[in-house]
């Protein structure tokens, strides 16, 4: 799901990271690849703001390893506090309800209510 954004193109990138067995967990697999792309942008002289991701669905069995692609944008350090919207912090929000839910500190029912909570 990627968040509506007015980022140029030639400022969008993608990171690609999968876990060589079923044993590792998401949340792992998400910090590998934001610190992939966190070195990424500090190479550049830059900041990221991340405006979308993807990945896999248990169970993870017969080569189905945790997966994530995160898509981010590079943006100037100096524009990291005052190009934040509304939508991106309700993005930012549900991303921190999501980690909850995967990591098990909050059940379904809580995710649910508390994401229609978020998105009104």
């Amino acid at each position: 799901m990627l968040i509506s954004h007015s980022y140029p193109e030639k400022d969008i990138y993608r990171i690609y990271h999968r876990a060589s067995t079923g044993f590792v967990s998401i949340q792992s697999i998400r910090q590998a690849a934001e610190q992939r792309a966190e070195d990424f942008s500090r190479r550049q002289g830059k900041s990221f703001v991340v405006l979308g991701e993807q990945i896999s669905q248990p169970p993870y069995i017969l080569g189905n390893f945790p997966r994530i692609e995160i898509v981010f944008a590079l943006i100037d350090k100096t524009e990291e506090v005052s190009r934040a919207t509304p939508q991106q912090d309700r993005y930012v929000e549900l991303e921190k309800l999501k980690k909850l839910l995967d990591q098990g500190a909050i059940t379904q029912d809580e995710f649910d209510r508390e994401k229609a909570k978020i998105l009104k």
